[in-house]
Order: structure tokens, then C-alpha cells, then sequence
């Protein structure tokens, strides 16, 4: 027996899970909806043995059909198909007929474009959406490959939700496919209406890049630059010294690439895993690209961004997203400034805050439910 449609599916990689709950932060708020207007949803979790993040209790166990989804990717060959999209729909319809329909739903929501091809298979008149959880911009190859769209979005006719109109920006370029498929969407955790003057703390956060697939060669580099960064603040006086605090990548799975680094210098130390910490006001951010940048703007505070030879990435902050704050200074000549400036440090931060309105505007349930009606 074929059961009715969920409303909405949520389907996400584990890792994504950023607390001790194992909440997804950027699907939580939009489940939070479902409950309170009586939405029918499914929350499936792709699992991931790697992560440290725990499971989230409130998803259906997908364990079993994802293996046999991998297992079906490796037996199958591909010449059976036009291409990689047709056998992963193919797989999808399988799977369908095995669980009797019982993932079938009107509109799935993913991560990470995870399963566009399954999702297609398995739900073929269903809106298949995915959801911004990280920077986007005109290179980024999960949309974009040299100006043309991927097949992966063409083949599964997939549409996108992103935080605001600086990223709807930036698809508007590709009319020909993305017209009409892009919606505003909003980002949860949009803070408004923060106190302003409020007081600096003289600590620094720094958004660590580590990650498993991170080369020798970019981790010996990142590496490098960190420890300048140290050298220099470590000329300070003593009652001058930030304290930093390095917070890992959700997905860094436990690398400790600074531990020697951490043990010599009194003022730095590692935030523990799970913890984000944003609710600390600190001096500035630091980063080489992470997207905690935007999350610290719309707290109003700075980010200051680090580059090597192979580590270019903030050239898409400074360039594409035209970030409002000079970087020509020394990272401690701005620490200096800001310590003793507090007036540039407002000035500053306000900036980073109107920028960051142009990136993230706050959840819009009404387009959530019109994602909803298909």
C-alpha cells in the first residue's frame, strides 16, 4: 500500500549535525515549523561513520538503504546509462519500489546537493531544493562549472534556496537555467537588532580550515601562517595580548594540527569540540575563508584574512563579496587599533553589519511555504 506524501523531506549528510544533540542548525528551525503548523515531514540523515557529530534522534535510521545505494553504485556499470545522473536515478527508482514508496514526498530539501540523482529516481514530480550551508559565488562547482550549469542540477531539475539577495545575486548571472529556480529563503540565525556599544572583549577567535581532504601541502601552509600570526602577538605586552581561541571545522574529525603550536604560546587554546562560541563579543575574527566571516558580521565583528601561495580563497570575501574592511595593515597594527581605538572598532563593526544585511536576511516562512507548494 502506497502511503500519501510527506509534505517535506529534509535529507542531509550526519556531519551537518553541529551540537551535542545532534541538531542540524539549518534545517531545525524549519522542522520547528513543520511542527507547529501540522506539516508532514521526514528528517533523513545520511549517515557518516567519520564525524564526531552524533546522530540526531528525530531522524528515520537510512542507514540500510544508503549501503545499498553504495553498493548498487559500484555493481552497476555505467555504460548501462547516458550518464552518472540516469543510473543514479535509476538506483533511486529501485530503492523506491523495495521500501514501497515509503520516502515519497512533494518537495525534498537536501545539503550539499546530496542525492539530487536518488532523490530524483525515488521522487520524480517532487521539487528537489537545496539549501545554502556555506559561501556561494560564481566559481563555486557545485553550481556552477566555467559559466555553464552542472549536470547534476540540470538532470534532476533541481532548484536552490539561498540567505539573501547577495547570493540570489550571483545566480542571477545564469539566467537560461536559474530563473525562477532560486528563492530567498533567509538564514535562522540572522541576529537583529543587536545592542551596539557594547564592549569589546581582547579575545580573538580564529575559524580553523583543517579538514580531511586538505593536502600536506595546504595544511604546512596554513600551518606556517598561523604561527606568524602568533610570533607577531606575541610581541605585544603582556596586558595588551589577546587571548585566541581556535575553533575547529565542523568537519575537521578530530586532526590536531596545531598541538605543538597551542603548547607554546600561553594566550592561544582550543575551543572545545561542539562548543561554536558565538555568543562571546570578541575583538575580531580571524580566518584564511572560512564562512563563520558572515556569522561574525552579523554579530558586528570584523574579520581579518589570512592567504599563502596555494590558500587564495578570501580573495572571494575581498573581491566578490567586496568585504568592507581594509586589509592593507598588519593583523597586529589592526589588533593595536582596535584595542586602543574604540571608536574605529564601532565604526567597523557597523560596517561588517550593513554588509553582512546583503548576504543574510532572516528566515521567510512564507517562501518556505511556497517551497512547500508543489
Amino acid at each position: 500500500m502506497i502511503k500519501e506524501p510527506y509534505d517535506i523531506i529534509f535529507y542531509y549528510p550526519q556531519h551537518f549535525n553541529r551540537n551535542k544533540k545532534g541538531e542540524n542548525p539549518f534545517f531545525a528551525p524549519l522542522i520547528n515549523i513543520c511542527k507547529s503548523k501540522n506539516i508532514r515531514y521526514l528528517m533523513i540523515e545520511e549517515p557518516d561513520n567519520k564525524t564526531l557529530f552524533p546522530s540526531n534522534k528525530e531522524v528515520i535510521q537510512f542507514d540500510i538503504y544508503f549501503y545499498i545505494i553504495l553498493m548498487l553504485r559500484k555493481i552497476i556499470p555505467l555504460s548501462l546509462f547516458t550518464n552518472s545522473e540516469k543510473k543514479e536515478q535509476w538506483i533511486g527508482y529501485f530503492i523506491r519500489k523495495i521500501t514501497f514508496c515509503k520516502f515519497q514526498a512533494k518537495t525534498i530539501l537536501t545539503l550539499s546537493n546530496s542525492m539530487g540523482g536518488f532523490w530524483r529516481g525515488y521522487n520524480p514530480k517532487a521539487r528537489i531544493i537545496d539549501y545554502q550551508h556555506g559561501i556561494i559565488n560564481k566559481n563555486q562547482t557545485g553550481f556552477f562549472n566555467k559559466g555553464k550549469v552542472p549536470a547534476h542540477i540540470i538532470e534532476n531539475n533541481k532548484e536552490v534556496a539561498v540567505w539573501g539577495k547577495g547570493f540570489y545575486e550571483i545566480f542571477n548571472q545564469n539566467k537560461i537555467y536559474y530563473n525562477k529556480k532560486v528563492h530567498i529563503l533567509g538564514y535562522a540565525h540572522c541576529i537583529q537588532n543587536q545592542e551596539k556599544n557594547t564592549k569589546h572583549q581582547n579575545k580573538i577567535i580564529f575559524s580553523l580550515q583543517f579538514v580531511p581532504e586538505c593536502n600536506t601541502t595546504l595544511k604546512k601552509e596554513m600551518t606556517n601562517e598561523i604561527e606568524k600570526i602568533l610570533v607577531e602577538i606575541n610581541t605585544l605586552p603582556n596586558e595588551e595580548k589577546p587571548n585566541i581561541f581556535f575553533m575547529n571545522h565542523p568537519r575537521n574529525n578530530n586532526i590536531q594540527e596545531l598541538n605543538d603550536i597551542i603548547k607554546k604560546y600561553k594566550f592561544v587554546s582550543i575551543l572545545p569540540h561542539n562548543e561554536l562560541a558565538y555568543k562571546e563579543n570578541y575583538l575580531l575574527h580571524l580566518t584564511f575563508y572560512s564562512t563563520t566571516t558572515f556569522e561574525m558580521a552579523l554579530k558586528g565583528i570584523p574579520t581579518y584574512f589570512l592567504s599563502s601561495k596555494n590558500i587564495l580563497e578570501n580573495k572571494i570575501f575581498l573581491k566578490d563579496y567586496k568585504y568592507p574592511i581594509n586589509q592593507n595593515t598588519s593583523f597586529k597594527e589592526l589588533v593595536s587599533i582596535y584595542q586602543k581605538d574604540k571608536k574605529t572598532r564601532r565604526l567597523h563593526g557597523d560596517l561588517v553589519k550593513k554588509w553582512s544585511s546583503h548576504y543574510f536576511q532572516p528566515l521567510n516562512q512564507n517562501v518556505f511555504f511556497k517551497l512547500l507548494n508543489n
